[in-house]
């Protein structure tokens, strides 16, 4: 997904109401009353989710672009009102799969898991020809978090996630086989790859928390991240470095001159390695009354192309007055984005408003990758927050190796070398921000918000410059949609399950430790003005 803020969002949204209400109209001009009740018009429909929009019939454009729209609001992290299109679009045909299979989904992540089985068993059931196989790694999920909402239980999915792996296996090879043309088979196997990687993840989740069978487990879970990467260009190791290295050139003692960028305390930037615990840390912030959390969707690093931009014309302008000027309507302008964005959000969600939050005094811009980013956030925000949650190195690794991502930028967290030479560019410009910039980020070592809940609590709200509030001590009891990978286990409260948790694997992760060599210690203590680290990891 690309963070750009929700700005192309708000874009999409316009244009696909403005087809629906067109849709609706023509509908109504040829007198359709929306009935569309019989089984062999439902069934069309269905038919239809893969064909061209030029042939598809006019219920079935509606629902499509109901679907589409949906998933845009999904993506804004709209999510009650994307559960809320979907619904629109199974009005007009109640069993369209594709929107049973993603409002399933967004019940997952607004923690609606009795209603998320109902839509995924649906599909299950319907979908006899397999064709949203992505329905079963939902149905993990909503098993992983609450087995009891689904009484036919993991009996009922594993055989067909068992013999479904079985045939697509044959269908891959028979069209390699058969294949004439290799673009078109470059299509088959992506497809099949995909449909396997689902189903081996599922399984994974299957064996890890209900089995507990750790080989059967580690035998999934290494087959879903093979084909996860089959066809996958190789990780770029020199680009990466590369990029490390020009942080390292550019951001130097110098770069950054006194008295310039916002004096706005305003923005709090939290930033990490994936899977280190960062959204806990938003939930708990977000948990105070004058603090809201704005999702997953980072306006600052949406703006920065914009923001790099400015700042180096304004450079060469030789006019520091200019320079200070334009940096400082940069600020402005993220900070008016992130206030504009969240008070759409809110005033449009049912699941997320909170009354008592209608002015709230910090925002938090959680996205973990920003950390590549720290050398900009000062320069416009001087005085605003950065934390940098940091976790015990091979728990984070392992469970970045074991989560599916998006398509994207994490693709290669599949693998232990590109994975691990990730994380060591990752702490070298860790590193390097300690050096050039002393003290200027607070760092949050996640033991200790497990060990120490309320010790990082109250320390995290101070640094807010905030009055304590004990609502804080009670994040998990609100009601909130969370987009993550973490989506289930911040309902959860604070749990321990997770420290230590890569030991289980331990005697396949070998290789893995080779690789991150001396990056595996965890030499970061919470630095929050105040906090003394409470040994217990």
């Amino acid at each position: 997904m690309h963070h750009d803020g929700g700005s192309t969002h708000q874009e999409s949204i316009a244009l696909y109401s403005k087809a629906i209400q067109r849709l609706l109209k023509m509908r109504e001009l040829i007198g359709r009353d929306g009935d569309v009740g019989t089984s062999s018009t439902l069934n069309n429909l269905n038919s239809e989710i893969y064909l061209d929009n030029s042939s598809k019939s006019l219920e079935g454009l509606l629902v499509h672009a109901y679907c589409r729209l949906a998933h845009v609001y999904f993506m804004a992290n709209m999510f009650d009102i994307a559960l809320g299109v979907y619904t629109q679009a199974l009005e007009i045909s109640p069993t369209y799969l594709d929107a049973l299979n993603h409002r399933g989904a967004t019940n997952v992540i607004l923690g609606k898991y009795n209603e998320a089985a109902k839509d995924f068993d649906q599909v299950i059931q319907l979908d006899t020809d397999r064709v949203f196989v992505d329905v079963f790694t939902g149905m993990a999920k909503v098993l992983v978090a609450r087995e009891e909402v689904y009484p036919k239980g993991w009996e009922n999915i594993v055989p067909i996630m068992e013999d479904l792996i079985m045939s697509t296996q044959q269908l891959s090879e028979q069209q390699q086989q058969h294949a004439h043309n290799p673009s078109i088979f470059a299509t088959y196997k992506n497809f099949f790859n995909n449909n396997l990687k689902h189903l081996h993840l599922a399984l994974f989740s299957y064996h890890d928390h209900k089995t507990l069978d750790v080989d059967q487990a580690w035998d999934h879970v290494r087959k879903g991240n093979y084909y996860k990467l089959d066809g996958h260009a190789p990780y770029d190791y020199s680009f990466q470095q590369k990029k490390i290295d020009m942080i390292k050139q550019v951001f130097v003692p110098g770069f950054w001159m006194d008295g310039y960028g916002s004096t706005s305390k305003n923005l709090i930037f939290i930033v990490g390695f994936v899977r280190s615990g960062s959204t806990l840390l938003e939930r708990i912030l977000d948990a105070h009354p004058l603090i809201a959390g704005t999702g997953e969707d980072s306006i600052f690093n949406g703006r920065l192309p914009a923001i790099r931009s400015e700042v180096v014309e304004a450079s060469t302008s030789g006019s520091l007055q200019t320079l200070q000027a334009v940096i400082q309507q940069q600020a402005d302008e993220v900070e008016f984005l992130v206030k504009e964005r969240w008070k759409k959000v809110n005033s449009r969600s049912t699941q997320n408003k909170d009354t008592h939050k209608q002015r709230p005094r910090r925002y938090v811009d959680k996205m973990l990758m920003n950390y590549v980013n720290i050398g900009f956030i000062h320069l416009l925000y001087p005085n605003a927050l950065i934390l940098h949650v940091s976790r015990e190195p091979m728990d984070t690794i392992w469970s970045a190796f074991k989560h599916d991502f998006p398509p994207g930028d994490l693709d290669h967290t599949s693998d232990f070398q590109s994975l691990a030479h990730m994380f060591k560019c990752y702490k070298e410009v860790m590193q390097h921000w300690d050096q050039v910039l002393p003290g200027r980020i607070q760092h949050i070592r996640y033991e200790d918000m497990v060990n120490d809940f309320d010790g990082v609590a109250r320390a995290v709200i101070s640094a807010t410059e905030l009055p304590w509030d004990p609502q804080v001590l009670k994040f998990h009891e609100k009601k909130q949609a969370v987009n993550t990978l973490s989506t289930s286990q911040v309902r959860k409260g604070i749990y321990k399950e997770s420290i230590q948790s890569w030991k289980k694997y331990e005697k396949y992760l070998k290789p893995l430790m080779r690789y991150v060599g001396n990056n595996a210690i965890h030499n970061i203590t919470t630095s929050l003005k105040g906090y003394t680290t409470v040994h217990g990891d």
